[in-house]
């Protein structure tokens, strides 16, 4: 009886983690479809102008972009357009050989912009490119957004600009804080009349200073700026974070378990129980989002299309452990506490109630609290929730 017992546990643990293995190999299969770019490796020099044969020989994949308005900057006239700006498809194409790394990024774009040497009131398009300066097992994702304190990028940035070519290389960890630095990178960017369309090619080496991209699993990201929409700095379309398959490299078994975590977000949980838990725990005091816009603007990082430029284990773990990626808020200043007094200038101190982030032995601690009590069930319809929202209709 004992024996048929056990033989019937060891039955129903095989079952159990084969169940396990077939779910692990649905989140990467759903993974490596949209998330993932395949780099074309090649033998010759790679060329950066996006009009050479080599790039109609190499395949790409369609990227979406959405409006930047977890941070919302003070430009009046940019908000404005924000409810009114629609989803941003890019075309992107991979190609590497033993010592460069190229991505092609193309996009459609009906009024194109030039920056003028004198007119205030006209700005830029552009499009930018970043890598993690660390990434791997055992290395969560930065924040998309230009990174963060825990983990800063390499941002690649090309705008069109009246008189001379405008391109910039920094070092990021967030909002505000972009360090200009030399690295041998090339860029070049051209628009297209008869397809209205801008395309632009990023080079660089694979291994540098900041950054060694010689990885199975690479992380990028994009932004594009239409200056027609007064878009610069911070506002500006997003991506989220997509992964560039390098073939020549092996692909790190436990990150791509890691990245992967989450796909398909519409059946890791139920949206609808997803919504109760984030209304139950408060979310919506500080966050605005979906039809939940009670919350002072510019509390806590707007939700509203966080769906789309966040990654499923992003989601999770900013619930689970919101310190590992502070977000800089930009702009503080403009909210003033007009209950305290006044200095002899007659200005009002800030209103702390709007800084994201307190400073603790000088390093910077997340206001929000872990949601770490959170059941794993519990947690998978949340991030399913989250995942879903792709709306920025309601911004202000």
């Amino acid at each position: 009886m004992k024996k048929g017992v056990k033989i019937a546990a060891v039955g129903l643990s095989s079952i159990f983690l084969s169940g396990l293995a077939v779910a692990q190999e649905e989140n990467i299969k759903e993974f490596m479809k949209y998330e993932v770019l395949n780099g074309q490796y090649v033998k010759e020099e790679i060329p950066v102008d996006p009009n050479a044969y080599l790039w109609k020989t190499v395949r790409g994949k369609k990227v979406f972009l959405y409006p930047q308005i977890s941070v919302r900057l003070n430009d009046k006239q940019a908000n404005r357009l924000i409810p009114k700006k629609k989803l941003v498809e890019a075309m992107v194409k991979v190609a590497y050989n033993n010592d460069s790394i190229a991505v092609y990024v193309r996009w459609k774009d009906n009024t194109p912009s030039i920056q003028t040497v004198y007119d205030t009131n006209k700005f830029a398009d552009g499009v930018s490119i970043e890598f993690p300066n660390s990434f791997g097992k055992g290395i969560t994702l930065p924040y998309v957004g230009m990174g963060d304190g825990n983990h800063p990028v390499t941002v690649y940035l090309q705008k069109v600009v009246e008189g001379r070519d405008y391109q910039k290389v920094f070092v990021s960890e967030g909002f505000g804080s972009l360090t200009e630095i030399k690295e041998p990178a090339q860029i070049e960017m051209k628009y297209n009349e008869k397809t209205k369309e801008w395309t632009a090619v990023f080079k660089r080496p694979l291994k540098t200073e900041n950054s060694n991209l010689k990885a199975g699993l690479v992380p990028v990201a994009f932004a594009i700026w239409d200056g027609s929409k007064f878009e610069r700095d911070g506002n500006k379309s997003l991506s989220r974070w997509k992964f560039i398959k390098l073939g020549k490299y092996k692909i790190d078994e436990e990150y791509l378990k890691y990245v992967s975590w989450g796909y398909p977000a519409d059946k890791i949980g139920d949206p609808a129980k997803g919504k109760k838990i984030a209304l139950q725990n408060g979310c919506a005091a500080c966050h605005r989002f979906d039809d939940q816009l009670t919350a002072p603007q510019g509390m806590a990082p707007d939700l509203s299309d966080i769906g789309g430029i966040a990654n499923p284990v992003y989601l999770k773990e900013s619930v689970v452990n919101p310190n590992d990626v502070v977000i800089r808020n930009l702009n503080p200043n403009r909210h003033y506490n007009k209950h305290a007094k006044p200095d002899k200038f007659k200005a009002y101190p800030n209103n702390d109630m709007y800084q994201w982030y307190i400073e603790v032995n000088g390093k910077k601690q997340s206001k929000m609290p872990p949601f770490s009590h959170l059941s794993e069930q519990d947690l998978k319809d949340l991030i399913a929730y989250l995942s879903t929202l792709r709306n920025w209709k309601n911004f202000k």
